[in-house]
């Protein structure tokens, strides 16, 4: 099951994006730059790409770094559907099952992997806060965008409302950004699948 979905779920993820891509190129309005500004698509593509990357490491030791990537990505993608589903206006949608895959389908996968299988050495409840780096250099390109270009991705990061209303609105979710990861860190003494230990099992088994 959780070969499946870690194999599975990227190619969902680029259908979904290809699909919404195509769309805004027929409409004559896409440009690449706002396209892939969008913190859903960048954060879906790095779930893409870190779930491929764990694939084969499934039922394994692997480095920290994939742990912490994980845990991240769950972080950023839990976010994303939870400011999609409150804070934006859900007119307008291209394509349905795109957008469940985007806003919905990949946050819960990514958070049930790491529950399934998280990392065999806890990371450290003390640095919960490095995944809040890349949000970070996010929200300071489309500042610095939004005051230069006029592009704003979010209705909550234009400029027009005024900085001390994006600061109330940007830094609550940072906040909420460190607890989950936080929380996610603490769930993973809770996993099913323990990396070394399943793969001594099934090894093991096959040698019976």
């Amino acid at each position: 099951m959780v070969l499946a979905w870690r194999a599975t779920l990227p190619v969902g993820i680029l259908a979904a994006i290809a699909a919404n891509l195509s769309t805004s190129v027929a409409d004559g309005d896409f440009r690449f730059f706002d396209y892939f500004g969008y913190f859903t698509n960048q954060t879906n593509l790095i779930a893409a790409g870190v779930l491929l990357i764990t694939l084969p490491f499934t039922g394994r030791e692997r480095p920290a770094w994939i742990d912490w990537a994980r845990a991240c990505v769950a972080t950023y993608l839990v976010i994303v559907t939870s400011v999609y589903w409150t804070m934006l206006s859900h007119d307008n949608i291209s394509h349905v099952w795109a957008n469940a895959i985007l806003h919905g389908a990949s946050a819960v996968v990514l958070v049930v992997d790491w529950l399934v299988e998280g990392p065999r050495r806890p990371l450290p409840l003390r640095k919960a806060g490095v995944a809040m780096i890349y949000p970070a250099v996010w929200i300071a390109v489309v500042l610095i965008r939004g005051a230069t270009d006029g592009w704003v991705p979010y209705p909550f990061m234009d400029p027009g409302n005024g900085y001390a209303s994006i600061a109330v609105v940007v830094g609550g979710m940072v906040i909420a950004g460190v607890v989950l990861t936080g929380t996610l860190m603490r769930l993973s003494r809770w996993r099913v699948v323990t990396p070394g230990v399943e793969r001594a099992r099934l090894e093991a088994l096959s040698r019976s």
